[in-house]
């Protein structure tokens, strides 16, 4: 569910970047707050720098989630999605068209943000294609596996403990499912094993593989 294999606060630690960081602004937001919304005339990159929001499409009553940000991730406020923090957030922005004229007046930067967003675009792709073609059991089971590969901490002994900090509730928002059918769905990934929940939003999963492979195994 994340964006970015990247982090970008770490590219923009490099010489060539010294103009580009230099042009961001630091914001913060509450947990709950809008960073930005398709109403709005602001038009502005930023760059999580701590915290995380959900990205989601939003009409009348219904929700869309299409992915989490996190620190080092990028995204537009010029897009017709929401996104909202999940906790408290900080984020560095900088106006679309400072932003661009930094690229093009580095050739360094412009490259290295093609593959910033080329990896953007594969990671939205993959997004997608699990939202249009796994069962929601499936898509709890890749934003677990994902979390715990890309952020959990070794166990003594063996396996991952991952922190997600979120409640069902907003799980379910961001597999596409609803809060009663989640629960269902982390009850029998513990009572098979795969799964231990240590306290809300933090878990231990004794072999990430072998929950990847659950989850492959319930794919049409």
């Amino acid at each position: 569910m994340k964006f970015l294999e990247e982090n970008l606060l770490d590219h923009l630690q490099r010489p060539e970047f010294v103009d580009l960081y230099s042009s961001l602004r630091r914001r913060s937001y509450p947990k709950g707050a809008f960073i930005c919304q398709p109403d709005k005339a602001e038009n502005q990159v930023f760059i999580v720098a701590r915290g995380r929001a959900r990205v989601f499409l939003g009409y009348e009553d219904k929700e869309f989630n299409i992915g989490i940000l996190s620190k080092g991730d990028i995204y537009s406020t010029h897009t017709r999605a929401f996104v909202q923090s999940l906790e408290e957030i900080e984020v560095l922005a900088a106006d679309i068209d400072t932003f661009r004229r930094k690229m093009l007046d580095d050739p360094e930067v412009a490259k290295a943000m093609v593959g910033i967003l080329g990896s953007m675009l594969k990671n939205s792709f993959a997004i997608i294609e699990g939202l249009a073609f796994k069962d929601v059991n499936s898509r709890l089971i890749g934003l677990l596996a994902d979390e715990a590969r890309r952020h959990g901490a070794p166990a003594e002994g063996g396996g991952v403990v991952v922190k997600i900090d979120l409640s069902v509730e907003q799980l379910a928002l961001l597999v596409g499912s609803t809060r009663q059918t989640v629960s269902k769905f982390l009850n029998e990934l513990i009572q098979k094993g795969l799964i231990e929940r240590l306290e809300r939003g933090r878990f231990f999963i004794p072999d990430v593989a072998a929950l990847e492979s659950a989850g492959d195994s319930r794919s049409p």
